[in-house]
């Protein structure tokens, strides 16, 4: 199946699905504001005799109406989302675009919530893929602690932006993650998360990879910004050890720090020596941090060339850039 005009399509305005990657044979739904006569995306997409019962006019609906295993889309108009409860995309191989242009960060098509809830936004399904998206994050309640959380594998992220928090009472909350990770081969490419004006006061991350699950997590391309109002903030986060074999690799992307403090750490490591889980970096920098982790596991971070050799069961290391700034110790 070819698509390739709004809203008949897969593209719009110049917009790919999943990283330009066409795909079939699902089909194709689209939500909107309202199904009302001003709306110009529904007059245009009856006139384009697409099917009513294809139009919506709120996501959980559409994605309810998705057939898991059939590579179904969902074309979302540039507008808010906002969630007045918590959300879990539970189906397999959906794919959803916004109809925007491509944007680096602050997408015109965005999801919020009027909802305090741990967990925002659960995918527990597996290989879907998100484009063109933002989450903006934040309700003014502490209950808010995690915008995302990845329970399936295999899902996609291309040319998202993760932006939060973006109230009062989320910037103090203590393990606070934008994003959890706690499933294995998810990848996330031209992404931004983070704002640079929310000043991050307790222990926080950008990232948390919380299950022990993580093999062959990958970020390329993407912007870690944070403000960091304390200097126990973090930028990546690893709550429990991953599992043996774990690879979670970055790869020309940036860490930036816009706060008025600089953290001890960009990332905790926790756990990483244990079952001998790696967090590759190539071509990577760091800024605002006075160390990139604890002594303990700077072995199982690797900074481009970066090779691990066993001697006797001691683990030797080279290359792995942690000589240079800012590693203090």
């Amino acid at each position: 199946m070819g698509y390739t005009n709004f809203p008949n399509g897969i593209t719009s305005m110049g917009v790919p699905v999943t990283g330009g990657l066409g795909l079939g044979p699902g089909d194709v739904r689209y939500v909107i504001d309202a199904k009302t006569t001003s709306d110009l995306y529904y007059t245009k997409l009856l006139e384009r005799a697409i099917k009513d019962e294809m139009i919506f006019t709120a996501l959980q609906t559409a994605h309810d109406a998705c057939t898991s295993s059939q590579n179904d889309i969902i074309v979302m108009a540039p507008q808010n989302e906002s969630l007045a409860a918590a959300f879990t995309w539970s189906k397999s191989h959906i794919h959803l675009v916004s109809m925007s242009p491509l944007v680096n960060a602050y997408h015109p098509t965005y999801i919020s919530h009027t909802v305090n809830t741990d967990v925002l936004f659960t995918i527990s399904g597996s290989y879907n893929s998100f484009t063109n998206i933002r989450w903006l994050h934040g309700y003014n309640s502490a209950t808010n602690a995690h915008c995302i959380e990845l329970t399936g594998m295999g899902n996609n992220f291309y040319n998202c932006h993760f932006e939060g928090p973006e109230g009062a009472a989320e910037k103090a909350v203590s393990g606070y993650d934008l994003v959890k990770v706690s499933e294995e081969y998810n990848f996330f490419k031209n992404c931004v998360f983070g704002n640079t004006w929310a000043a991050m006061t307790d222990v926080s991350a950008l990232v948390g990879f919380t299950g022990n699950k993580n093999v062959s997590t990958t970020f390329e391309d993407c912007l870690f910004q944070k403000n960091f109002g304390a200097t126990s903030g973090l930028f990546l986060h690893t709550y429990q050890s991953p599992n043996g074999g774990s690879i979670i690799s970055f790869k020309n992307c940036q860490f930036i720090n816009t706060g008025a403090s600089t953290p001890q750490y960009a990332i905790d490591g926790y756990g990483m020596n244990t079952n001998r889980c790696i967090m590759t970096f190539l071509n990577c920098s760091f800024n605002g941090a006075t160390d990139i982790c604890a002594a303990t596991y700077e072995p199982y971070m690797w900074f481009n060339t970066g090779q691990m050799h066993s001697t006797a069961g001691t683990d030797n290391i080279l290359n792995v850039g942690l000589g240079s700034n800012p590693d203090a110790a």
